[in-house]
């Protein structure tokens, strides 16, 4: 996703609503500081650079033991360039503050970028995560949209059905949101819900009726069988030697993008190593390579499948 197409979506978060919608709008998941609802309205106006500017500016200048710091981080998650900047930020908030009030957003955020990136059992991981997390959230419903349309995705309608109920109870006055949980509810007729009931039991088979033997019968030993002859030794292949160059194809934290990365490059018939990084961050390589051109020869294509900058490096 470009840049320019991956801010219009997440903003279009806080501006969009109604069942086609990738991503709704919910006031609840919106920042309530007046100077980041400002930020977020100046990249809404096409003005995505400064507003970027300011939100880092205020991130630099902020203890990340200040109250605002993960609003801040946030909002910064917004605005951001590209969807893995994104999804770092927002895996930020809800790792490192998930009390702070924004743990829950941010989890929601994420799902709903998982269903916007064909992600269905991410999107499911992310809200029963917030939905056990936060049993008391104010985007409780909202998850459990995005939760059920994921659900539905995957023909699991038990699972549809029971979080569309769910949040209509919790949609509270928020009308929009109600009329999008009851759209998705129309799929739970009374037909679907007892097809997705589980089978009644099943009947209990008969033990046959056992009779009186009428006479003795005398009793052979067996004849032991003999065992069946033992495997011919397979002959182990030879290990193949790891190179010492590898491409760094990104650092992140989250769990799910890195499980994406890992199976679009075994797609590419690499091997994915991960190695610590800064502040959490896992780093993401691809490899091995015996030199280092070869694997600057892989970079460009790593680099369309995976988005980011890939580089060479050399193995720990």
């Amino acid at each position: 996703m470009t840049s320019t197409s991956f801010r219009t979506v997440l903003l279009a978060a806080f501006a969009l609503a109604g069942p086609g919608t990738v991503l709704t709008a919910q006031e609840s998941a919106f920042p309530t500081t007046p100077r980041f609802q400002e930020i977020i309205r100046l990249a809404q106006d096409g003005r995505s650079d400064s507003a970027r500017a300011m939100i880092g500016g205020i991130i630099t200048a902020t203890d990340p033991a200040d109250p605002s710091y993960a609003e801040a981080l946030y909002t910064a998650a917004t605005i951001a360039s590209s969807g893995d900047e994104a999804r770092l930020l927002f895996s930020r908030v809800a790792v490192e503050f998930p009390r702070s009030g924004w743990g829950d957003k941010a989890l929601l955020r994420l799902a709903q970028l998982d269903y916007g990136a064909g992600d269905s059992q991410g999107t499911i991981n992310r809200v029963e995560r917030l939905m056990t997390s936060y049993p008391q959230s104010t985007v409780y419903a909202d998850a459990a949209l995005w939760g059920a349309r994921a659900a539905l995705e995957r023909q699991d309608l038990p699972r549809a059905c029971t979080w569309l109920d769910r949040g209509v109870e919790r949609a509270g006055s928020n009308v929009e949101l109600r009329n999008q949980l009851e759209f998705a509810r129309r799929r739970c007729t009374p037909e679907a819900r007892a097809q997705a009931a589980p089978p009644p039991a099943a009947t209990p088979i008969r033990t046959p009726e056992r009779r009186p033997v009428d006479s003795p019968r005398a009793v052979f030993p067996l004849q032991p069988t003999p065992p069946p002859p033992a495997p011919a030794p397979v002959e182990a292949a030879p290990a193949q030697a790891a190179g010492p160059w590898r491409v760094q194809v990104a650092a992140v934290s989250d769990p799910a993008a890195i499980a994406r990365m890992e199976r679009a490059i075994r797609e590419m018939g690499l091997t994915m190593y991960r190695t610590p990084g800064p502040g959490g961050l896992t780093r993401v390589q691809a490899g091995p390579f015996e030199t280092r051109e070869a694997a600057q020869a892989r970079v460009e294509e790593l680099a369309k499948a995976l988005g980011g900058q890939p580089f060479v490096t050399r193995a720990p």
